[in-house]
């Protein structure tokens, strides 16, 4: 089953090279600090095994914009990346 069209960075079927991470939610309702931590817990262990992850992370939205809107404008990327133990310095609206 097709999974849609995505591109990142100029490369299509990003299901065959990613990882996502789905989050329980709306675009317009705030994500709770549970969320943002455990968010950035997976994320940091993710980091460790596959460094170049680091300067790559993306929304749904990046991916497949006509499609997808999350995680939506109530996701505070800031937020998210303040809880990295090594927040890269890509800034991610």
């Amino acid at each position: 089953m097709a999974c849609g069209v995505s591109c990142y960075q100029g490369r299509e079927r990003c299901n065959d090279f990613s990882i996502g991470i789905e989050l329980e939610g709306t675009d317009t309702l705030a994500y709770t600090d549970a969320q943002y931590r455990q968010l950035a817990a997976v994320t940091d262990l993710l980091i460790a095994l596959y460094p170049a992850i680091a300067e790559n992370i993306a929304g749904h939205s990046d991916i497949a914009p006509v499609r997808k809107t999350d995680p939506g404008p109530a996701f505070d990327w800031i937020k998210y990346r303040a809880l990295l133990s090594a927040p890269s310095e890509k800034e991610t609206s």
